[in-house]
């Protein structure tokens, strides 16, 4: 079997910044292999995400992210980038707040049940009740038999901006603020401050492109998801192939 086209170019040229094709559905791109994760190019099956550094929001170099150090690594920001052909994508975003599937009165997974509260980052942040959590722990002990082991500090956050019609436009659900960030930013120094490291998962969607883009960073970025947001929708903007 051939190896695929990026890996060819790479064992021939070596890292760089040549435009590699990567395929979502019947989109073509063609992206510079150093914004992929391995700076080569998609995987055998296809598959691609693409990695840029807080605070400018461009690739490390060709080559250097398999020598980066720790603060470069804590820097990245992974963009994913789904093709969603078989369900409406407009739905895609309040379907994460809710699961069909979960026990109704688990405050953690439904957004009807969770605290709204203050504005922050223009983004509208709902947290898990703390009374309604134990409640619902309690009676999942009851009815299991079994102690529950589950801590209000491991839920997660959420952080919804919406449009003028109340439509979900982005979803970030982030690691409890009764965590830490574990990090502290200083000008463009990203320090580690502490044992734990929280993070977001950002999720937005580009319907007339039929793509459902997952976006990873540490939650000390969260004040920054304008621009990270901006960033990945122009990245396959920038980088279709007409």
């Amino acid at each position: 079997m051939g190896l695929d086209p990026a890996t060819a170019a790479y064992q021939q040229y070596g890292y760089n910044d040549h435009p590699v094709e990567a395929r979502l559905g019947p989109h073509r791109y063609l992206i510079p292999a150093n914004y992929f994760r391995d700076q080569i190019g998609p995987d055998f099956q296809g598959n691609f995400s693409l990695l840029v550094q807080w605070p400018d929001l461009q690739p490390l170099p060709p080559g250097e992210r398999s020598k980066q150090d720790m603060e470069a690594f804590a820097k990245q920001i992974t963009i994913v980038p789904h093709y969603v052909d078989r369900v409406p994508l407009e739905t895609r975003l309040e379907a994460s707040l809710h699961h069909p599937w979960a026990n109704e009165n688990d405050p953690t997974v439904a957004l009807e049940l969770r605290d709204r509260m203050p504005g922050v980052f223009d983004l509208t942040p709902y947290r898990v009740n703390g009374d309604r959590f134990l409640a619902y722990q309690q009676q999942q002990e009851k009815l299991l038999g079994i102690p529950s082991g589950a801590k209000l500090e491991d839920t997660r956050d959420w952080y919804i901006a919406r449009d003028a019609d109340g439509r979900p436009t982005t979803v970030i659900k982030c690691d409890s603020q009764l965590r830490p960030d574990g990090y502290i930013i200083q000008g463009e120094q990203l320090l580690p401050d502490g044992d734990w490291t929280s993070g977001c998962d950002h999720m937005i969607v580009i319907p007339e492109d039929k793509l459902r883009i997952s976006i990873g960073y540490r939650r000390v970025f969260l004040k920054d998801w304008k621009k990270i947001e901006q960033r990945a929708r122009d990245l396959f903007a920038q980088y279709r192939a007409r």
